[in-house]
């Protein structure tokens, strides 16, 4: 790893422990299916694997091929910077490993990990938003949420939309900035690997629930997973998403029959099993990164 890298991924690390630590998210749940559970888990590395093939197919498909060795180190590496204010960090980590290893332009490397970003964020409002019209949630809800993928499909896929809100925002706040703008053609190519993996870290998710449960796959609660992922990247505050993830969790839960004491067991557990994969996967990006130099 170069320097900066190293200092990112120790950064990362020190900014989880407190978080963790202040919003008191460790404790241990009670498991009801420990099969279900060890399947969860074999899902769970599966997303980040699928996470990995992502990223590495988008950059293939803009011309700036890569290994999935490499793919999936610069992922496991930039997992832990979510936790770090700004929400920037895991879009340049990723970005910079793949910039030293193969010579491209860091500008050009962060600019398709936002892009991914964005797609990811898209793809996942997409399901979860689907999900609410078979769920009895607020009327207000799934008012916001149809209104949201539909404006987030507009600004991506509508040029000159994009044109005039990058202007809007650079005389409000005197900045330079441009938003990914996503060709048609270029997403039907790479489109299929977004949702399979949102499928399968939904599939982990479903069987996390029924292990907690014993042996119910509660079909309802699902897209609260992919939702509450993407607004706890959107949410620009709260590190890593703490907080945002389990509240979207809870309301959904909740407003769909659970228990509001159960909802908050799942979503307290549900963080916990995230970031036992987080971790798992930041140190086999380690290992794997230390093994491809020794070649």
């Amino acid at each position: 790893m170069s320097k900066w890298i190293k200092y990112f991924v120790y950064i990362s690390f020190l900014f989880l422990i407190y978080y963790l630590w202040k919003a008191e998210f460790l404790f241990f749940p009670k498991v009801e299916n420990y099969f279900f559970l060890l399947v969860s888990f074999f899902f769970l590395f599966g997303g980040f694997i699928t996470k990995s093939l992502v990223w590495v197919e988008t950059l293939r498909s803009k011309q700036y091929p890569v290994s999935f060795r490499h793919g999936f180190v610069s992922v496991g590496l930039s997992e832990l910077g979510k936790y770090i204010p700004g929400k920037l960090w895991i879009i340049l980590g990723r970005a910079g490993y793949v910039s030293s290893q193969y010579g491209y332009k860091l500008k050009d490397s962060s600019y398709l990990s936002l892009y991914t970003q964005v797609i990811t964020i898209w793809t996942g409002l997409l399901i979860g938003g689907l999900g609410a019209f078979f769920v009895d949630l607020p009327p207000q809800w799934v008012i916001i949420l149809t209104c949201g993928i539909f404006i987030l499909s507009l600004v991506l896929f509508i040029p000159e939309i994009q044109v005039y809100l990058i202007k809007i925002f650079n005389r409000i706040f005197k900045r330079n900035i441009t938003i990914p703008y996503i060709y048609l053609k270029d997403l039907k190519k790479i489109v299929f690997y977004y949702f399979f993996d949102w499928i399968v870290r939904i599939v982990g998710f479903a069987f996390l629930l029924a292990s907690l449960s014993g042996n119910a796959f509660s079909f309802e609660f699902l897209p609260a997973y992919p939702l509450s992922i993407t607004l706890g990247i959107l949410s620009m505050i709260a590190p890593g998403g703490l907080g945002v993830r389990e509240g979207i969790l809870i309301f959904w839960m909740h407003k769909t029959g659970m228990p509001t004491e159960s909802a908050t067991a799942i979503a307290m557990t549900t963080r916990l099993w995230m970031l036992f994969g987080e971790l798992v996967i930041f140190a086999s990006a380690i290992i794997l990164d230390k093994f491809l130099k020794r070649k």
